[in-house]
């Protein structure tokens, strides 16, 4: 990695992407959804060949849990089939992936944060989706997979972003109304901003290929999480909890799928900074 590195960006104008676009030094061509088609072999060759990426930062991804369960083809598609793609592109060059995961693919029965030694076992259709993307990215010998988890940031759609306009909307009414918030799921929240900076620090350092767990430190329940940014919003408004059977949702989530690592790679901060840096961004606090 040096000043003139070339960096392939994939997921263009997600939270991970927008991250990596405000610490990249060299060129970068950002790859859009709407501009590069992962599931089109052909268009993404092309792409890659034409621009002769040093590293591709593969952070494009199908994230929509539920959906991937009603529709696991066109998931399936996207994460695995779309990364074996950008392999197969780089065949003849010496650039390296780097693959963004997910603690879905953990089943959550360990009890105990996830290494990356640890089995994977997916719960539902989007985790199964994940590990094949991890498989063909680990096929390529410069392949290097960052496992994550509950990212957030001020882009785009994600649960902090949903609690604080459900919290606003909760103040409002008169009287104020509770939010419920699933309390018997824990992970590791991680802020992408966080994430971004410790894997350009890792890259940096030489970071090679295989599996490295980075997410922000310690661990919270989705109703934990709720209350933390509720209490950084100023907003009176009660979160009480919610059991997973309660939620009714369509994918099994498992239930304790936090992560840590036992690699020498930097780490992102721990949850709660996360929160209170993107909270000062949403609430635009100095």
């Amino acid at each position: 990695m040096t000043p003139a590195t070339r960096w392939l960006l994939t997921g263009g104008g997600g939270q991970l992407a927008t991250a990596f676009e405000n610490l990249l030094d060299g060129e970068v061509l950002v790859a859009r959804e709407e501009s590069l088609d992962l599931r089109d072999a052909v268009a993404v060759a092309a792409a890659v060949r034409s621009f002769r990426p040093d590293i591709v930062l593969h952070t494009a991804a199908y994230t929509d849990v539920d959906g991937a369960e009603r529709d696991e083809r066109t998931a399936y598609a996207v994460n695995a089939l779309g990364t074996r793609h950008i392999v197969a592109a780089l065949h003849g060059t010496h650039a390296q992936v780097v693959s963004f995961s997910s603690d879905y693919v953990f089943d959550g029965r360990k009890g105990a944060p996830y290494v990356e030694h640890d089995e994977p076992a997916p719960l539902n259709a989007y985790g199964r989706t994940k590990l094949a993307q991890e498989r063909e990215t680990l096929a390529w010998l410069h392949g290097t997979v960052i496992r994550t988890a509950w990212l957030f940031s001020a882009t785009g759609g994600n649960f902090v972003k949903t609690i604080l306009a459900a919290a606003r909307e909760r103040a409002a009414a008169r009287p104020a109304q509770p939010l419920r918030v699933v309390d018997d799921q824990v992970g590791s929240p991680t802020y992408a901003g966080h994430l971004a900076a410790a894997v350009v620090e890792a890259l940096r350092d030489g970071l090679g290929p295989g599996i490295y767990h980075m997410a922000g430190g310690g661990a919270c329940s989705w109703c934990e999480l709720a209350r933390e940014v509720v209490a950084l919003a100023g907003l009176r408004v009660a979160v009480e909890p919610l059991t997973t059977e309660q939620a009714g949702r369509p994918a099994a989530r498992p239930a304790y799928s936090a992560l840590t690592t036992e690699r020498a790679v930097p780490q992102p901060p721990c949850w709660q900074d996360g929160v209170a840096a993107v909270m000062d961004e949403l609430l635009d606090r100095p």
